[in-house]
């Protein structure tokens, strides 16, 4: 079914997020991912100059389950990127060309696998969710300011909400603020202009979050700071800052216990792939409803 399948990937930190023709792009914080199938691509749709690595077929289904069961990802074993591809490949965000048709089968075998290799290999690993961590350090603190609208923040918020804390969500995208409102009724919503600080604790869950953002929340007692690459400083103020780098290093699980993990989850992943493969051997043409693919 996959024989055709197509991945390219890219985690570098300087990459460019594109859209390429013939493929469906998925972009994270710390990858971009582009689906398509072999058939379809026309001569020039490949990139000759793509800087990241390149899957196929079988590999190409592997890899993506690697993916989305999280782990590729710094925080491993992470839940929310399961959720994000998921939303990526949901029906509303795929036209109904052929190759979206199938996109929404391989979205529901991916999704099928990852799930086998979360509740064999994942379920209680630890803290596998940034939410769990970030409540996990605010267990004393009863007001936090959450900055931002994005995946992150929103995979963030139950956590807090279900806490009884006195939460305020600052943002730029009105519609966002006005979805969370709708969703957690007891928070507090505000765009960027309009915020005081006001609470014992901060939440970073934004990229776009300057310096001078930072001195106005050094009132805090505590910083969260979930910036991909942000690195421990020295706080000008009392308040305690904690970087997404010392998140990682503070997570229960060793790195020991994870190193030891990791292969043999991956070697998993990839009977799970063959096992698929070996289903579908008796298809001589790839995705087997698809006979026009490439017409």
């Amino acid at each position: 079914m996959w024989a055709n399948l197509l991945v390219l990937h890219n985690d570098r930190e300087d990459r460019n997020k594109l859209d390429l023709h013939g493929f469906v792009s998925w972009h994270t914080c710390m990858r971009s991912v582009y689906i398509s199938d072999e058939r379809v691509l026309k001569e020039g749709d490949l990139p000759s100059d793509f800087s990241g690595d390149l899957y196929q077929g079988y590999e190409a289904y592997s890899f993506l389950i690697e993916v989305a069961s999280g782990l590729h990802s710094k925080l491993f074993g992470e839940s929310e990127i399961q959720a994000q591809f998921r939303d990526r490949l949901k029906e509303s965000k795929l036209d109904s060309s052929p190759l979206s048709e199938s996109l929404k089968k391989l979205r529901d075998q991916v999704l099928e696998h990852t799930k086998q290799v979360r509740s064999k290999y994942l379920i209680g690993l630890g803290k596998q969710t940034y939410g769990s961590i970030a409540e996990s350090y605010l267990k004393e603190n009863k007001t936090v300011s959450l900055f931002g609208t994005g995946k992150l923040a929103e995979s963030i918020l139950p956590y807090l909400a279900k806490k009884e804390k006195h939460i305020t969500v600052i943002g730029r995208n009105s519609d966002r603020l006005k979805e969370f409102q709708t969703l957690y009724p007891k928070i507090d919503t505000c765009h960027w202009e309009d915020y005081s600080s006001q609470t014992s604790s901060a939440i970073i869950a934004s990229d776009f979050f300057s310096e001078e953002w930072m001195q106005r929340i050094q009132d805090s007692d505590i910083i969260l700071d979930f910036r991909e690459g942000s690195k421990p400083k020295q706080s000008a103020s009392n308040a305690r800052y904690i970087s997404f780098h010392e998140i990682l290093e503070n997570i229960s699980e060793t790195e020991n216990q994870i190193s030891h993990l990791k292969p043999i989850v991956l070697e998993f992943v990839k009977e799970l792939a063959r096992e698929r493969e070996e289903e579908q051997i008796h298809l001589l043409n790839g995705w087997e409803d698809l006979t026009c693919l490439s017409n």
